[in-house]
């Protein structure tokens, strides 16, 4: 069997119809609290997915404008469906189309980590950023591996360390604990996910840091 290429990945048996049936939104707004007050606010979704964080932003937060980018096709024909009013885009993390300053809260949750070049990606982040904006990057442990076909792992100290040298002050870093227990009925994965939320308790085996970065 031929391994697909990243691009491809996405555009078949990529979880975005589980997505879409099944959104964690409290575990999404937990993230999204964070770059509170989002009214009145640009907020893009970096790495969107079907964009559930645009809707949140902008049907509960209260942003202005909401624009959710992936690279993704299939993910964003499925989005645009289902949140009409947010702003659609098909781009890349490490390259984004849009001017400098544009953006005055950014969500990249569990994408930023399948970026190419991660540099190239906090150097574009910081870009589109205002002064003074928030960013929240929730990254994953050392240890967690998902089927995507791109995947950088860390340390928190090295997520930490990475996000400084490339221009961000870090106003604090939480917890997410991972997908819902009973997310679908396989019993090694709910035991699997009782398992990481037991793990997540102690600081270093956090199952994903949740990043709170400000352009200075």
């Amino acid at each position: 069997m031929t391994t697909p290429r990243p691009w491809e990945f996405y555009e078949s048996d990529y979880h975005f119809l589980e997505d879409a049936e099944r959104p964690n939104f409290p575990r999404l707004w937990r993230a999204l609290e964070r770059l509170e007050p989002l009214v009145g606010t640009t907020f893009l979704d970096l790495g969107s997915g079907v964009g559930w964080a645009a809707r949140l932003a902008l049907r509960r937060g209260g942003a202005r404008t909401a624009v959710a980018l992936d690279f993704a096709r299939r993910a964003l024909d499925i989005g645009r469906r289902q949140t009409p009013e947010a702003c659609w885009v098909r781009g890349d993390g490490t390259s984004l189309p849009f001017p400098a300053a544009s953006f005055d809260r950014v969500l990249s949750f569990g994408s930023f980590e399948h970026f190419p070049d991660l540099r190239a990606g906090l150097a574009e982040l910081r870009r589109i950023l205002r002064p003074g904006g928030l960013a929240v990057i929730v990254v994953p442990n050392f240890y967690v591996r998902t089927e995507q076909p791109m995947e950088f792992r860390a340390t928190g100290g090295a997520w930490a360390r990475m996000f400084r040298e490339a221009g961000f002050e870090i106003e604090s870093v939480g917890t997410d604990s991972g997908p819902a227990i009973f997310k679908n009925g396989s019993p090694v994965r709910i035991l699997l996910r009782v398992a990481l939320r037991v793990a997540s308790l102690v600081p270093p085996l956090r199952y994903q840091f949740v990043f709170v970065l400000r352009r200075p």
